[in-house]
């Protein structure tokens, strides 16, 4: 099984994203290392965090928390310390982190600057410097980051990551399906390389004996020894399906059918008889579509929320709201057009937050006890 990291910031809306890529991933058949479920009791941080920067797969989930965490920078860093650091991470950038202008990247930058000259000017006030190994560690740590902030985030921003919500509508549908073409291009990589390892260790035929061939004549020789038993096993499995399936005739005027239905629908009789509809019938469909469209005097508005308050009641202007759907960090709900301000409130037994917003478009986010 490949090992697939992922890393990310403790807490809210990070961890709630974490275990649903978690769970996401093990309905299909892929792990994910986690340090809370893989870091035992009394386990190393450090080389856990070593481990991850070493990983082939590693979900990248960037938070504002994250990028101003020291373990977090320290796993980052690993990562990028090893080569093809692109290739290898997977990153999912919240909303929340602003890092597409160079002012707010600087703005990064002027943070870590800060925390280096914080814990420089506190080690300056000791009257004794020796024995501070630990505490001038976290000075270089500090002086790593600050020096690779900038073109770190440089690389993020330029990566079209998606945004969470797309993420989480898919269930993750799109990452999963990249980290699953790498670790199985990497798996095709791999037996490659043993092939021609195999063949390096095969030994020369003696020479004199007639028998001998050339170098490449050798490899032709393997390349077709190797297709003939591709052959052999596809013929073997194409026998036993038509052994326990319909005879070939019954397979041929499917196969028939299917053309011909083919045909049909790209035919140009098929698109005359399309088109031959009557045109009352079109006039009737268009005033359906404008009834709806009248009929249909509502919004849908998309509570962002934090992860714990997902499952809590909402109210709408005192009325329990038509929720549409629950999400990791949002509620969604359908709410009726009107021209004065809407009164949304979430409640969930022991916290209860309020807020008036004027909806005058569809999909409206409004964040809710953030």
């Amino acid at each position: 099984m490949p090992s697939i990291y992922i890393s990310y910031a403790w807490g809210s809306e990070s961890e709630a994203i974490a275990e649903a890529i978690e769970k996401e991933f093990q309905k299909r058949g892929l792990r994910i290392i986690r340090d809370k479920n893989d870091l035992g009791y009394k386990g190393r941080i450090k080389t856990f965090m070593e481990d991850i920067g070493r990983g082939k797969y590693i979900i990248l989930i960037i938070s504002n928390k994250y990028l101003r965490s020291e373990n977090c920078m320290f796993e980052l860093l690993q990562i990028f310390r090893n080569r093809d650091f692109y290739e290898r991470i997977f990153p999912v950038v919240l909303e929340e982190v602003k890092i597409a202008k160079a002012v707010d990247r600087l703005d990064l930058l002027k943070y870590w600057e800060n925390e280096t000259e914080n814990l420089n000017a506190k080690i300056r006030e000791l009257k004794e410097l020796s024995n501070i190994q630990g505490v001038t560690d976290d000075l270089n740590l500090y002086t790593e980051i600050r020096g690779n902030i900038a073109r770190l985030t440089h690389i993020l921003k330029d990566i079209n990551t998606l945004t969470t919500d797309r993420h989480i509508q898919s269930d993750f549908e799109q990452l999963y399906e990249l980290v699953e073409e790498k670790v199985k291009l990497d798996l095709l990589h791999n037996k490659s390389n043993e092939g021609d390892a195999i063949a390096d260790q095969l030994p020369e035929l003696p020479v004199g004996t007639g028998a001998e061939e050339p170098t490449k004549e050798r490899s032709k020789t393997i390349k077709r020894m190797a297709l003939l038993v591709a052959v052999l096993v596809i013929g073997v499995v194409t026998f036993q399906v038509i052994n326990t399936s319909e005879p070939i005739n019954g397979m041929e005027n499917a196969l028939d059918t299917i053309l011909v239905n083919e045909h049909k629908i790209d035919s140009p009789q098929h698109l005359k008889k399309d088109s031959s509809e009557p045109d009352s019938k079109k006039d009737e469909v268009i005033n359906e579509k404008e009834k709806t469209a009248v009929a249909d005097k509502s919004y849908t508005v998309k509570l962002m929320v934090p992860s714990n308050m997902v499952q809590a009641n909402v109210l709408v202007d005192g009325e329990k709201a038509e929720i549409i759907s629950r999400g990791l960090v949002s509620i969604t709900v359908k709410i009726k057009k009107k021209t004065m301000s809407h009164h949304f409130e979430i409640n969930d037994g022991l916290d209860k937050c309020t807020t008036d917003k004027l909806i005058t478009k569809d999909n409206t986010q409004i964040p809710l006890c953030l």
